[in-house]
């Protein structure tokens, strides 16, 4: 419970973020929500969302791995267990539990509604969209970064990056709704379980 006082402030974003995406995700259908958001469409977000939603990728998360071995191979070794636990979990659920639920693009309603915006020059994937795998994979690595960082109020930014990469796939087209907010859900379980399963055994 100490550990979980400590990071109330990164805690407590991540269930407003959790929150605020279930309540209309129940409520609303998938492609209201979708058009809704799509309709805030701007180049300038779309160049912001698109650097937020590369932070979930190996271009910035494998850099990240390497510097933590340089600095604290415990927490590197850390980092690395539930970056890998959590992408085979989001992996297993979108390939065998959820294979049939498509993205945005792989929805006729979504597809043929009129004056939607689509991201110029870019292949959309249309497929295995549930949970998000780079939702999944920002709020496990930010929020494990935030249990082991000091400064709390850091790890509370840490969280705030989370969040914000979680809705740019949502902004972006790359998911609906609910995808982000079963792949914030299921990255901080990760993160937490196995924080309390191997602390005290990699000492950090």
């Amino acid at each position: 419970m100490n550990v979980l006082r400590k990071n109330i402030g990164a805690l407590i974003i991540f269930a407003l973020f959790f929150i605020a995406g279930l309540i209309p995700a129940l409520l609303y259908s998938k492609y209201d929500i979708q058009i809704y958001i799509n309709q805030f469409f701007n180049p300038v977000a779309n160049n912001v969302f698109l650097f937020f939603t590369h932070l979930a990728e190996g271009w910035f998360t494998i850099p990240l791995l390497i510097g933590l071995v340089i600095y604290n191979w415990r927490k590197s070794l850390f980092i690395g267990t539930i970056y890998l636990v959590s992408a085979v979990l989001a992996q297993f659920f979108k390939r065998v539990v959820f294979d049939q639920l498509n993205r945005p693009h792989g929805e006729k309603e979504i597809v043929r509604h009129p004056g939607y915006n689509w991201l110029p020059d870019i292949d959309m994937p249309a497929y295995l969209s549930f949970p998000s795998g780079h939702t999944t994979t920002a709020f496990c690595i930010f929020l494990g970064l935030a249990l082991l960082t000091k400064n709390k109020k850091v790890g509370t930014a840490y969280m705030i990056i989370a969040c914000l990469i979680g809705f740019s796939r949502t902004y972006l087209s790359f998911h609906f709704l609910m995808d982000i907010v079963a792949g914030s859900l299921l990255g901080v379980l990760t993160t937490l379980t196995l924080y309390f399963a191997l602390r005290k055994k990699l000492k950090i």
